[in-house]
């Protein structure tokens, strides 16, 4: 008894005290319930008044966006640029419709709108080599291109910044042309534009693009199955803005520089053929190159060269090997790393990277005769400079080049009167001597 008397005790004083404690913060709330109520029907009747309350608005935090310079648009050609660029494109592969690497030419007019946004209009020819027939295919239209700064949304808005990536998307309208007969074709591309402020109201950039188009493109509408085509490649090239009411980073005090250089050095070849008929080591031969650049600013140039090359790439079973012979031109841009990245105080010695396009021919020998193409390719490398006295410098130069080509057989058979693609990858290690102008 005395023990449920107790239980009966606790539990009395339990409940009564869970009540006088559940009751303060009521108390409370009553006490203070006037002011929040007045509180909340003053902000009531404001929003009421204005659009309405989003409680949205205060509790969620927008991303901090920085604006970067002012962005100056008082004249029609303020933030216009005009560009050229030229590259290659190929298209994907669609069923006997196998297309050689071809050429592609822009000349485009652009204009940022502000800070991030930009129209552009090109005028654009491409040529392609269509295997299947062994005919050329010409390509012309027009491009409409929208530019999203990338680099201006997430930094800022700076026109001196020296390198700049913005997204490429837009319209393409093409009029294919084959022997003398035309159709239409339309299509959509992405891509991205890599841009660097090289001068003071010049900029070098590479923009590489994927396009999807209607059927028509390459022509093979009436016997491809497939009602699109997919192209892939890239073009890079020289934009010149017309304002220039901002500093650039890289101005005009060092530019205007020019020289010329000549360069040798051996050349191996790298193709399934010579791989593994000849071998990477065994293809040894020479290469020649003579240049004439300028410099544009500090760390910028552009390059044109004159080259000759050959080296091994068939050996026949009596012992007697083959070359094959390389000649044509390359304009390259010209990045000093060093420049860049330490400015004067690089002193005397340079580390410029290159990159740009080779166009030439190649002579293939044969013993029973020799098979020559023309073909636009890619070319790159690095320097390691030293200037040695006054104006001379002299320099080691690794470079490579990528040549596209393709063999057209002629032969009776319609399964084997094609064209075929192929590619040989030139490395070749120059030293040379450099004088400025």
């Amino acid at each position: 008894m005395d023990r449920l008397m107790r239980i009966f005790v606790l539990a009395f004083l339990f409940l009564s005290g869970g009540s006088v404690l559940a009751a303060r913060p009521d108390s409370l709330a009553v006490s203070r319930g006037g002011e929040l109520r007045d509180s909340v029907s003053a902000t009531s009747q404001a929003d009421t008044a204005g659009k309405g309350f989003d409680a949205l608005e205060y509790s969620l935090q927008k991303r901090h966006i920085f604006r970067g310079r002012p962005f100056v648009a008082g004249r029609f050609t303020d933030n216009t640029f005009i560009s050229i660029q030229g590259g290659t494109e190929q298209l994907a592969p669609m069923g006997n419709s196998t297309i050689a690497w071809g050429m592609a030419l822009k000349l485009s007019y652009g204009k940022w709108i502000d800070a991030y946004n930009a129209f552009r209009l090109s005028l654009a020819v491409e040529d392609r080599f269509r295997n299947a027939d062994k005919s050329h295919v010409w390509n012309v239209g027009l491009d409409i291109a929208h530019m999203f700064n990338l680099s201006s949304y997430f930094g800022g808005y700076n026109p001196s910044r020296f390198f700049e990536i913005s997204t490429v998307e837009g319209l393409k309208y093409r009029y294919a042309i084959r022997n003398g007969k035309g159709t239409h074709a339309g299509g959509v591309h992405i891509g991205f534009n890599l841009k660097m402020n090289v001068a003071r109201n010049l900029d070098f950039f590479v923009e590489p693009v994927i396009t999807a188009y209607s059927d028509g493109t390459d022509y093979s509408a009436g016997w491809n199955w497939r009602i699109y085509d997919v192209g892939y490649g890239g073009t890079m090239g020289l934009s010149y803005r017309i304002h220039s009411h901002e500093p650039y980073r890289c101005g005009p005090e060092s530019a205007g520089k020019s020289f010329v250089s000549a360069s040798v050095g051996p050349q191996y070849q790298n193709s399934d053929l010579v791989y593994h008929n000849v071998g990477f080591g065994r293809s040894i031969g020479f290469h020649v190159n003579l240049s004439y650049g300028r410099w544009f600013s500090r760390v910028f140039a552009l390059r044109v060269s004159g080259m000759y090359s050959q080296s091994k790439w068939i050996t026949y079973t009596n012992g007697v090997s083959k070359n094959t012979l390389y000649y044509g031109a390359r304009v390259e841009g010209m990045l000093d790393v060093l420049a860049l990245i330490l400015g004067e105080e690089k002193g005397r010695l340079s580390l410029p990277v290159l990159f740009g396009p080779e166009a030439g021919c190649l002579t293939k020998q044969e013993l029973s005769g020799n098979i020559s193409r023309g073909y636009l390719g890619l070319t790159g490398g690095f320097q390691v400079k030293y200037r040695v006295a006054g104006r001379f410098s002299i320099f080691a130069e690794p470079h490579f080049s990528v040549v596209p080509y393709n063999i057209v057989t002629d032969t009776p058979d319609p399964l084997k009167n094609v064209g075929v693609n192929y590619y040989d990858n030139t490395f070749n290690f120059n030293v040379g001597l450099e004088f400025e102008l």
